[in-house]
């Protein structure tokens, strides 16, 4: 970790998202800013966001918000030179850099970001395009403080490229890896949230999920007769809130568990099955690990974990729909009309509907 404060950069107006902040935009269940936030605070000091308009929406992140300095959007180099402005005043000899919209930028960013640094201090990130040629990342920089008056007064007299600017100023090259997965990866489109969604989930997962009685494991059980009958592998995790066991007294495997025995493994030539007695619950990734690859695997349950979901309703319970105040979920699948959560509504029973979402949905 160093003491250099980092900006993230978020002074653009997202027309290609459909306007407001990219990084308030959710994925796996926490906005794009938490991600950012995740993976660039341990590398840096104080950490701040550039970013226009009404601060008051950024006030969860508990950060400071520092809008450009300068009108009319001039681009990225207006949201570095604010950063540079504020941490001159911190007393700090430079910045880092990182763009809002980039959830999984390199954990080593700033250390190679020191060590590819010019002579002036200067550096950009780079990663290899499809072709394997180098291609840099403006908005993933060091930035020396000494430079704010110089990179100002270029502003002010119309420059908006940031590498010309750079490039004068003979900026260093941090060339990170791109496989398998580009770490400078931005999301600028839905298409692209839909991506980033799979490269952080990259074992398919979809949640059934909804309150007791809403017809959650009816509807896991056709999915998987649907999907399988198309020639589709699929696995399924439940989670029980009781004492849940799959074992009987009469059985061998019961009595080796009563005896003190921690797992059991209960093998035959057509399946085989591990008991684990006792210890912490494991996690929802913990029991994805232990899975072998399929297609899809369809989770009922765990409705506070991250992977996208869809709620079962049925009105006559008297429950209230999970989906409004929970972001993970993307569809409902009610025998009503349930108002107010404006997602995609399916019949409860309408099974190829429902899968034909979800496959769309995970890429199958």
């Amino acid at each position: 970790m160093t003491d250099l404060p980092g900006v993230i950069l978020a002074g653009g107006r997202a027309t290609r998202m459909g306007g407001g902040d990219k990084g308030l935009r959710h994925l796996g269940g926490k906005p794009l800013f938490g991600h950012v936030i995740a993976r660039l605070s341990p590398q840096c000091g104080p950490l701040a966001i550039n970013a226009n308009g009404d601060p008051a929406r950024l006030s969860a992140f508990g950060l400071p918000v520092l809008p450009d300095s300068l009108p009319d959007y001039p681009g990225p180099l207006a949201g570095v030179l604010a950063g540079l402005d504020w941490a001159a005043a911190l007393g700090a000899r430079a910045i880092v850099t990182a763009a809002a919209d980039t959830p999984f930028l390199p954990a080593d960013l700033v250390t190679r970001l020191q060590a590819a640094a010019g002579p002036t201090g200067l550096a950009l990130a780079a990663s290899p395009d499809a072709t394997g040629t180098l291609q840099r990342h403006p908005t993933f920089g060091l930035w020396p403080t000494a430079l704010r008056d110089d990179l100002r007064a270029a502003l002010q007299g119309g420059l908006r490229k940031i590498v010309k600017w750079t490039d004068a100023h003979q900026a260093g090259t941090a060339a990170f890896d791109a496989t398998p997965f580009d770490p400078f990866f931005n999301v600028n489109t839905p298409d692209d949230l839909t991506q980033a969604e799979r490269q952080l989930n990259p074992q398919r997962v979809w949640g059934i999920t909804g309150w007791k009685n809403t017809g959650k494991t009816g509807l896991t059980e056709r999915l998987v007769a649907h999907l399988t009958a198309q020639g589709l592998t699929l696995s399924t995790i439940k989670h029980a809130h009781h004492d849940a066991d799959t074992d009987h007294p009469e059985t061998d495997s019961f009595r080796h568990r009563a005896a003190g025995a921690r797992q059991v493994i209960l093998s035959s030539p057509r399946r085989w099955a591990l008991m684990h007695e006792g210890g912490p619950e494991p996690t929802l990734a913990d029991h994805l690990a232990r899975l072998s690859p399929v297609d899809l695997v369809l989770v009922e349950g765990y409705k506070s974990a991250p992977h996208p979901k869809i709620e079962c309703h049925r009105p006559e319970t008297g429950h209230p729909l999970l989906a409004p105040a929970n972001r993970t979920i993307r569809a409902v699948a009610s025998t009503g009309t349930p108002p107010g959560h404006g997602l995609p509504l399916f019949h409860l029973d309408d099974t190829a509907a429902i899968a034909r979402f979800i496959g769309a949905e995970v890429g199958l």
